[in-house]
């Protein structure tokens, strides 16, 4: 065990990920508990190559009988946004998604795993690819996301069950960290967004 802490460790020096300040990490971490809940529970990321994107498990409460899985670390990117949304303050952003109380978190079967592997995928998408993720973007998987599912691309709202003020947090600098809630689509529901619109497979 030491020695794969060790190894892991100096995997990691050979990395120089893109991270929030101190102070603009302890204001995302305020706005997720204020918002969507407050949690005890973290998936560290060990290895980070680009940015380092742990994700906070909000369990199911009484009031919101489901879990809400937020990303940390994602918004320390800021992404090719095109230079007509500039004044937007689009460039910087968070992913969270909502699962049933019975979701098996901890279990690593991809049926179960999915979720989360997809947020990782995302996260970092904007990084590799240089380009940028906002309300009404289309992601397909090429198939579905697990053998118990037909379920097989994802687009991004504001965050739907919460209010408002979730959806956007802002920095002590003034930077804005966008929410966004990942919404898993079937394909036909992704093919009809592409030929059409967000809005319009909204309605």
């Amino acid at each position: 065990l030491f020695f794969t802490w060790c190894q892991q460790e100096m995997e990691q020096q050979q990395y120089d990920p893109e991270l929030y300040t101190e102070e603009e990490m302890e204001t995302v971490e305020r706005h997720i508990s204020n918002y969507f809940g407050s949690y005890e529970h973290v998936f560290h990321e060990l290895i980070s190559p680009d940015i380092h994107v742990d994700i906070c498990i909000i369990p199911p409460t009484p009031s919101q009988d489901y879990y809400k899985l937020v990303t940390l670390g994602m918004g320390a990117h800021q992404m090719n946004v095109p230079l007509e949304l500039a004044e937007k303050k689009l460039e910087r952003a968070e992913l969270m998604i909502c699962l049933p109380p019975d979701w098996e978190i901890q279990n690593s079967d991809e049926k179960w795993y999915w979720p989360l592997r997809w947020l990782k995928i995302l996260a970092r998408l904007p990084g590799e690819q240089d380009t940028w993720l906002g309300w009404g973007h289309t992601v397909p998987n090429g198939g579905p996301f697990a053998e118990n599912t037909q379920l097989s691309g994802i687009m991004l709202l504001n965050p739907g069950a919460f209010p408002p003020d979730a959806s956007c947090c802002v920095l002590p600098n003034g930077d804005e960290i966008n929410f966004y809630q990942v919404i898993p689509l079937y394909e036909e529901e992704m093919q009809f967004k592409i030929e059409h619109s967000a809005d319009e497979l909204l309605k």
